[in-house]
């Protein structure tokens, strides 16, 4: 319980998308705010984003690499 009392939080707030992103296919198809959220992960955590779900079925997968 020590470990808790001293985390600190730092929240980053990003832009959001009011569309659907269900019908994109590509990477470019994705809002430009989707985009930027997708590059903010990666930037942060140094590691490639390789696949993104935009919607339910397996068809909605969009391949980044």
């Amino acid at each position: 319980m020590d470990v808790l009392t001293r985390v600190v939080v730092d929240y980053e707030t990003l832009p959001g998308w009011c569309c659907s992103t269900e019908a994109a296919r590509s990477f470019e198809d994705l809002p430009p705010q989707a985009q930027n959220y997708i590059r903010f992960i990666e930037d942060f955590l140094q590691v490639p984003v390789k696949w993104v779900g935009v919607g339910k079925s397996r068809e909605s997968m969009i391949k980044l690499f």
